[in-house]
C-alpha cells in the first residue's frame, strides 16, 4: 500500500515539476487545509482569512519553484517553512505598524495637551492684560514698562523720575490687585513674565 502512495507522489511530483496543472491542485488539495490550520495557529487571534491568504501566496511560491522540489517530503518542509516564515513577517509588520499608530496617538493626545495649554495660557495672557489695564495709573504704567518693555526698576525709575523703591512699591502694590482679582493661577503667570 506504501509503494502504490509512494509512485502516486512521484507521479503528482513529476506532474508539479513539469507544470502539470492537475498535480499542482492535487498537491494544493492534499497540503491546503493543514497549512491554513497551521498558520491560523501562528497568528494572533487565529485569524483565518490572513491566513488563507498567507498560504495562497505560499502556494504561488511553491509554484514558481516547482523544478527544484526532489520529494514530497521537500514539497510538504518548504510549504511549513515558508509559512511560518511569512507569518512571522505579518506579525512583526503589524507590531511595527501598531507601534507607529501608538506613537502617533501619542504625539497626538501631547499635541491635544499642548494646544490645550497654549489655549489656557493664551487667555490668562488675555486676561492679565485686561487686569492691568484696569490697575490705577502709576502701577498699570510701571507694570507694562516691566512687561512690555523689559525694563527693570532702575530703569523704570530713571524713566519716570522717581526711586526705585517706589517702582517697586507700586508692582507690589499692582501685583496685590491682580491677585485677588485672578487668582493663584494668574499671579504664577505674571510671575512668569516679571
Amino acid at each position: 500500500m506504501k509503494n502504490v502512495e509512494n509512485m502516486a507522489y512521484e507521479i503528482l511530483l513529476q506532474g508539479l515539476r513539469n507544470g502539470d496543472q492537475y498535480a499542482f491542485h492535487q498537491i494544493f488539495q492534499t497540503f491546503h487545509k493543514a497549512i491554513v490550520y497551521f498558520a491560523s495557529k501562528l497568528l494572533p487571534e487565529y485569524n483565518y482569512s490572513e491566513a488563507e491568504e498567507i498560504v495562497q501566496d505560499v502556494f504561488v511560491k511553491l509554484y514558481e519553484k516547482r523544478s527544484t522540489f526532489n520529494s514530497f517530503e521537500n514539497i510538504k518542509a518548504f510549504l511549513y517553512i515558508v509559512t511560518k516564515n511569512a507569518c512571522l513577517d505579518k506579525i512583526a509588520k503589524e507590531k511595527v505598524r501598531s507601534n507607529r499608530f501608538g506613537r502617533y496617538i501619542q504625539d497626538f493626545e501631547e499635541s491635544e495637551e499642548s494646544i490645550l495649554q497654549n489655549i489656557i495660557d493664551a487667555e490668562l495672557i488675555s486676561q492679565l492684560g485686561a487686569e492691568i489695564d484696569a490697575l490705577p495709573e502709576k502701577c498699570r504704567i510701571i507694570m507694562r514698562q516691566f512687561l512690555d518693555e523689559d525694563k527693570n526698576a532702575k530703569e523704570i525709575a530713571d524713566d519716570l523720575g522717581i526711586s526705585v523703591s517706589t517702582v517697586n512699591n507700586q508692582k507690589s502694590r499692582a501685583v496685590s490687585i491682580i491677585k485677588k482679582r485672578l487668582g493663584n493661577a494668574g499671579i504664577a503667570l505674571l510671575l512668569f513674565y516679571l
